[in-house]
């Protein structure tokens, strides 16, 4: 190949990087190696192919000065008289003017059609963010809305009660006192759990969460928990149900008890006394099975899995039994789900038999840590 075959690898690379140049370099071998047994139409075929590959890499006018460049190179080297520009007029001319002529034609369109996908590529990434903005906004707009009713509702009460106990704490009887205190203390307790489950979402929604994970018994996760429940609703009845063996998890106990305080008070919340709440557990095969089971109104099954969606709440007729529970802003299955995958478990819901809703959340089973043996005395 004469010497200014490597200079015009040179400039495609500088131009427009490796891709085309080795496109051309690579041609001009096969070009080189077939030339002592292949027709110059055919070879002329050849360049006119790599044109159209090298093409993609390449703008239309530096595609379009590459492809003229070939073809006198091509003249140079394949087109007897060999190392001239000399051509027969007859029949050289017309190849060399027909090769320029599609090469062009097919690097402009080659070009076009890369500026046209490149076009929809970033018209579909502007729909993206759009999309995704319009997502945020109505996000934001959600968590406004909830804040400002559901928030603003156990405030009121708070505030009311404890002005009625602030200006007549004088006239008010114990018994009136007591009652306003109490409708304080349960508010609070709602302004807490909201706030406590919308803090943790976020929280769980960080990239970079670091669990602190220990060997923990689930007896005394549920026993802390249920007794908090049967605390808080002495009216009601809450049982554990447990087998005689039950293995470690490896959890952070604070957001398993988070999650089962949210679930034991969504079953309470929708179901009546005197039917009991009932919590259990079984093994399966590798996963542990825990199910918090009530005798309430149900979840309808278009809603089994919208329900655990962020400022989800089922649409149905049935409200909270006891007047001093308000439905919270949606966030309290979506925290119980962001918790159980940050454990690599996960949560279903079915129908209870006799009705009401069984909540299932499944934790897979790490091996067992060696339990240290008891000395005799």
């Amino acid at each position: 190949m004469p010497n200014s075959s490597p200079r015009l690898l040179a400039g495609l690379a500088g131009l427009n990087g490796w891709a085309p140049a080795t496109v051309w370099l690579a041609s001009w071998g096969l070009m080189l190696a077939l030339q002592p047994s292949v027709s110059l139409g055919n070879l002329a075929l050849l360049m006119v192919l790599a044109s159209a590959v090298a093409s993609l890499w390449l703008r239309p006018t530096a595609s379009i000065l590459t492809s003229s460049l070939a073809v006198g190179l091509f003249n140079w080297s394949f087109v007897p008289p060999l190392f001239t520009f000399t051509v027969d007029l007859r029949q050289d001319m017309i190849l060399l003017i027909t090769m320029l002529a599609v090469s062009s034609v097919i690097s402009y369109l080659m070009a076009l059609t890369r500026r046209a996908a490149d076009s929809e590529a970033q018209h579909q990434r502007q729909t993206r963010i759009a999309r995704e903005h319009a997502q945020n906004q109505q996000l934001r707009n959600m968590l406004l809305t909830s804040i400002s009713h559901d928030y603003r509702t156990p405030l009121t009460t708070v505030m009311s009660s404890a002005s009625v106990i602030a200006e007549q704490a004088g006239r008010a009887s114990p018994a009136e006192i007591r009652q306003l205190a109490t409708m304080i203390v349960d508010e609070a307790g709602q302004l807490h759990r909201m706030a406590t489950n919308t803090l943790q979402l976020a929280r769980l929604d960080s990239q970079n969460i670091d669990l602190p994970m220990n060997w923990e018994s689930l007896e005394e996760i549920l026993g802390t928990v249920c007794a908090r429940a049967r605390r808080n609703h002495p009216q009601r009845v809450v049982q554990v149900v447990l087998p005689e063996r039950m293995p470690l998890l490896r959890c952070d106990t604070g957001l398993l008890n988070q999650l089962f305080d949210n679930l034991i008070d969504n079953a309470l919340k929708f179901s009546a006394a005197p039917a009991a709440v009932v919590v259990s557990a079984q093994c399966d095969q590798d996963a542990l099975l825990i199910q918090v089971e009530d005798q309430g109104y149900g979840i309808p099954d278009a809603w089994k899995d919208r329900v655990f969606d962020i400022f989800q709440r089922v649409e149905t007729k049935a409200t909270p039994v006891d007047g001093g529970m308000r439905r919270g802003i949606g966030v309290g299955l979506a925290v119980c789900r962001a918790i159980a995958q940050v454990h690599h478990g996960n949560l279903t819901i079915t129908d209870t038999a006799g009705g009401g809703t069984t909540v299932t959340l499944s934790l897979p089973l790490a091996e067992q840590p060696e339990q240290p043996v008891e000395q005799g005395a």
